[in-house]
């Protein structure tokens, strides 16, 4: 069975021909299969797309895509799990023992358009823009 991954990759903007060339020719990612967003940094841009594994098949992330991370999508937000399950803490921040992560509702209307990320072991919360090729 093949699993399908949706991952971020941080790009500088100048980079960004070549990143989606390599994304066709090693990959197949075709680039309207790729989507765009501004981020809070002036230089670089994130670049989401969709990867499929194959059953047994080993994928060197951080060699293949150095500068990306697995996330998923509620909407227009985009996290990661260790995100989200840090806004799961900092929402029930008040429970003691143990939290049912499973359980806890989240407002995604709260977070349409932001990524959330860990950066620096913290939650981070950024505006994100979508732009157009």
């Amino acid at each position: 069975m093949n699993k399908i991954l949706l991952l971020a990759s941080f790009i500088y903007r100048d980079k960004l021909k070549w990143f989606l060339n390599y994304l066709d020719k090693k990959f197949n990612i075709k680039n309207e299969d790729v989507f765009l967003y501004e981020i809070n940094e002036p230089n670089k841009i994130m670049v989401t797309y969709k990867i499929t594994i194959n059953h047994g098949d080993n994928i060197n992330f951080k060699k293949q895509f150095p500068n990306a991370t697995i996330v998923h999508k509620k909407g227009d937000a985009i996290y990661s799990i260790n995100a989200l399950n840090k806004l799961i803490d900092s929402i029930n921040s008040d429970i003691v023992g143990n939290i049912d992560y499973k359980t806890v509702k989240i407002n995604w209307s709260d977070y349409q358009n932001k990524l959330l990320l860990i950066k620096n072991n913290n939650l981070s919360i950024t505006d994100i823009k979508r732009i157009l090729l």
